[in-house]
């Protein structure tokens, strides 16, 4: 069985970037911060890919950005039009059509690691369970979403995006699809405090991959009081 995953970005220049990011840190850094977090989520959705089954994507807001220099290294895809369910319904269904199982992640949290990938591409990698993978984060809303079976558009269109129970909604509306496996809870980065914790998160990784270790040093460059 094959796999996707699809790696969900924004391009600087053509879409507004981490405006939460730039109120306090100037959209050149926030800018910035997204392209070498998308860079490191990746380098671990590739490393993954070298022991499995998987096609690494990246999923682009703009349609105009699917041939822009900075998402040359992986095959690109419109995210389509429509609010972020449709966008997500989208790309999980075009890749569905040539691959067994699709996992979406978002460019935020670049302290996920390739095993904790793997264990949801090992749960999906089942052909005859409809099966799901939910990463939950810590501010309510999810990180990571993967299936091997159909999701129906009302799925992703029926929950209100970008709230503190958005995870929750999701949740309640995929248990009816097959059986879930949740994965580590993650924080993603939106507002600047959530560097910090990041900063931290990354420290602590055994064994970082380059571009993780490249973001510690971008991290360490902002004017943030880390303890």
């Amino acid at each position: 069985m094959s796999g996707a995953i699809a790696l969900f970005v924004k391009t600087p220049g053509l879409s507004p970037v981490k405006t939460r990011l730039a109120v306090k840190l100037g959209t050149d850094a926030a800018e910035a911060f997204h392209l070498a977090s998308a860079q490191a989520v990746k380098a671990v959705a590739t490393a993954a890919s070298q022991l499995a089954d998987i096609q690494c994507y990246y999923a682009v807001a703009e349609a105009q950005a699917v041939h822009h220099a900075d998402w040359q290294d992986l095959p690109c895809l419109w995210q389509g039009g429509g609010g972020l369910g449709e966008r997500m319904a989208y790309i999980y269904q075009t890749l569905s059509e040539s691959h067994d199982f699709v996992l979406l992640v978002g460019a935020d949290i670049p302290q996920m690691t390739a095993p904790e990938l793997l264990l949801a591409c090992d749960w999906l990698h089942h052909d005859e369970q409809a099966r799901l993978a939910f990463g939950p984060s810590t501010d309510g809303g999810f990180w990571l979403f993967g299936g091997n079976c159909p999701v129906p558009l009302g799925v992703w269109t029926g929950v209100a995006y970008s709230r503190a129970d958005t995870g929750a909604q999701f949740f309640k509306k995929i248990e009816a699809l097959g059986e879930i496996k949740t994965l580590a809870t993650l924080r993603d980065v939106d507002e600047a405090e959530d560097l910090m914790s990041l900063r931290q998160s990354l420290l602590r990784l055994t064994q970082p991959l380059p571009q993780q270790s490249e973001l510690i040093g971008f991290l360490n460059t902002l004017p943030l009081h880390y303890s």
